[in-house]
């Protein structure tokens, strides 16, 4: 008797499978302490770029070096990875309308310093739900706990006062940066101790 054999449960294992590396995590925790540097000092301008090109050209470039040598390669179905980004915006302008909508009932929605303010509830939800969107494709536990600790740290230093004005956003991105740098790169050791490098790559490095 042949069993049956769910399509989306094997595209979702696939995923998952490519996902264990922790590299993801790393390359998005280094963007996003970057950005918490750049709130220290001025000419750290340049890390605001960071979260353009480093998923898509540093990810990318370690994946190749550490992860498909070891587990090989997934490819994404197009249309499903066109459809990430689109959400990712569509999301960030619904926050930003329900916000405006906010300030405008609640207190000044021309008053900058309480857009500032409420920056890290804005950013938390939103990559909360970037989360949440990984967490349906892969099933794994531990982006349902990055949505959840994205979306607490963003509120609790929306809502905490203090001296600086951009203070509660140096420390959410310092938080869900430091978190997720340090699950990946504890994810990322255990990768490469689960899947040492193939035997003929040893073998042809002893060679050389």
């Amino acid at each position: 008797m042949t069993p049956h054999i769910s399509l989306k449960e094997t595209e979702r294992k696939a995923f998952r499978d490519s996902q264990q590396d922790g590299l993801m995590e790393i390359v998005i925790g280094i963007c996003l302490v970057a950005m918490s540097a750049r709130l220290l000092s001025r000419p750290l301008i340049f890390t605001l770029a960071f979260p353009l090109f480093l998923p898509r050209i540093l990810l990318p470039a370690l994946r190749k070096r550490f992860t498909y040598r070891r587990i090989g390669y997934v490819k994404l179905i197009p249309d499903e990875a066109k459809k990430i980004v689109p959400g990712i915006f569509l999301i960030l302008l619904i926050l930003i309308a329900v916000m405006a909508v906010a300030l405008l009932l609640f207190g000044d929605v021309s008053d900058f310093d309480l857009w500032v303010k409420w920056c890290p509830a804005l950013f938390g939800t939103q990559l909360a739900g970037l989360f949440l969107s990984l967490a349906s494709k892969t099933g794994s536990v531990r982006h349902c706990v990055f949505a959840v600790w994205s979306v607490v740290s963003g509120f609790v230093s929306s809502i905490l006062n203090f001296e600086f004005r951009t203070a509660g956003v140096f420390i959410y991105f310092l938080m869900m940066g430091g978190l997720l740098a340090l699950w990946g790169l504890v994810l990322f050791i255990r990768f490469l101790r689960k899947f040492p490098t193939p035997a003929e790559e040893v073998m042809a490095y002893a060679k050389d």
